[in-house]
């Protein structure tokens, strides 16, 4: 993404947004479940951001986001298979 929160795969399938600062507004959970290089180059402090919510969460199903960096931007972190990263209780 690298400072254009509207960067997104040109070939999405029809039907899937391209827009991702629509698609992020209000969100609580960003998921990521594609291992793109699109995602891979998101920027934590923007995407929380248009988020908009105090405590966003990411899941991350592919180990394609740095878990620390996110944290560090305010995001409760969780990845499939590598435990606990986020060093605090979470509420439920």
């Amino acid at each position: 993404m690298h400072g254009s929160p509207r960067a997104t795969s040109p070939d999405a399938p029809p039907g899937l947004s391209r827009d991702l600062e629509g698609v992020l507004a209000s969100a609580d959970v960003v998921v990521v479940f594609a291992g793109h290089k699109e995602y891979r180059g998101l920027v934590p402090a923007e995407v929380r951001r248009l988020c908009g919510c105090k405590s966003p969460a990411v899941v991350d199903g592919r180990n394609v986001v740095d878990p620390d960096t996110w944290i560090s931007a305010g995001f409760v972190y969780r990845g499939i298979g590598r435990g606990d990263k986020n060093r605090h209780a979470l509420r439920g």
